[in-house]
């Protein structure tokens, strides 16, 4: 590789992490930013089709953008005081569900299972008890959290900035989206720009069928858990012909479900083990159906979700190993929690594109 090569690379090395170690430095005030940069990234195409059907720029840029924000603040204001009630209605009832679980459920059931084998009565007293506890100290600690948050100025003066901030920033962006790219791709060396594009293309390529289709997926999942759910008591009284009462937090628990479809396997079972755990502290082991109906809406979401709604709307573009995968998403955790489990699988569809170029480069400066 020539001299001048290796002090491009360098700097572009430097460049790079300087520009890392400052967006780390301000890293609080940079969620607005980010969250217009990919709400401006996915409505890019709209707003181009716009742009092409003759309408100016800034008004094909303020339609989609419009129609984004006032949908996302409708969903806010008709999910969360749901949400909420649910979730402050189920941290008071737990307590009592825990109690009975010590003191009369369980230690009958395992009892009546395993009393014929030794004598589990003071290990399983002991062991529920503690459980009563903590389930009584979380969901004090659940409900204290959910009122400080609500009530705290600055989760208000986060909020707001985020809600005003981030329209503003994707109209800009969307508004000189073309002179962005252009300018950016302008100040590379003239021998960089067709590579560049070429691999700038590829990544377009792949990371816009995992945003739109993965952000498709877990729409549509989420309904279909919460809808699910939500039917689970009335399905289960008429299959037992009494009246057996709706699951508690369905649609808290099947939105949680269908958001973590992003997260192979890590949100398939988190999802799933909080239905179960609900069910379990809810029904008591009473009934079989309850559980039966979960396995098998579960059963049946991910054959939907495996089968029909990857394969549409994601495709095989991206192209990730299943390893690969799992890597990010520990990495990503590791590094910066769910933020970086967010981050994770955009950030390895950049690296699975860019990677195989970086290594030509050293194969080549060695050889």
């Amino acid at each position: 590789m020539q001299k001048s090569a290796r002090r491009a690379l360098l700097l572009s090395a430097v460049v790079l992490g300087g520009t890392g170690l400052l967006l780390h430095a301000v890293s609080e005030i940079l969620t607005p930013f980010i969250v217009g940069l990919v709400l401006a990234y996915l409505i890019n195409p709209i707003v181009t089709r716009l742009e092409n059907l003759g309408l100016p720029r800034p008004l094909a840029a303020t339609i989609p953008v419009a129609g984004a924000v006032s949908f996302i603040a409708l969903m806010m204001i008709l999910g969360l005081p749901m949400l909420a009630d649910q979730l402050t209605s189920f941290a008071k009832r737990l307590p009592v569900y825990l109690m009975t679980l010590e003191h009369f459920v369980l230690p009958e059931r395992l009892g009546r299972t395993l009393g014929g084998l030794f004598d589990l009565r003071i290990t399983t007293d002991a062991l529920l008890r503690q459980l009563g506890l903590l389930g009584a100290k979380g969901a004090e600690w659940t409900v204290q959290a959910l009122q400080q948050t609500l009530s705290g100025a600055v989760w208000l003066l986060n909020v707001l900035l985020v809600v005003v901030m981030t329209p503003l920033v994707a109209f800009y962006l969307l508004m000189d989206w073309p002179s962005i790219m252009k300018t950016t791709v302008s100040q590379l060396p003239t021998r960089w720009r067709a590579g560049v594009r070429q691999a700038a293309a590829e990544i377009d390529d792949k990371l816009a069928a995992y945003l739109r289709g993965t952000l498709a997926v877990c729409l549509s999942m989420a309904v279909f858990y919460a809808t699910g759910l939500s039917l689970v008591g009335p399905v289960a009284g008429m299959l037992t012909g009494q009246a057996v009462a709706g699951m508690e937090l369905a649609w808290a628990i099947g939105l949680l479900a269908g958001v973590l479809s992003f997260l192979p396997l890590i949100g398939a079972t988190v999802g799933f083990l909080a239905m179960l755990a609900v069910a379990l502290v809810q029904y008591q082991l009473q009934l079989w159906e309850p559980y039966a109906l979960i396995v098998g809406l579960f059963i049946l979401g991910q054959m939907i979700e495996g089968y029909v709604m990857t394969p549409t709307l994601v495709g095989n573009r991206v192209g990730l190993h299943p390893l690969w995968v799992i890597f990010a998403l520990l990495a990503g955790g590791a590094l910066a929690g769910i933020i970086g489990m967010l981050a994770a699988l955009p950030t390895a569809v950049i690296i699975s594109v860019l990677l195989p170029r970086f290594l030509k480069l050293w194969r080549e400066s060695v050889e």
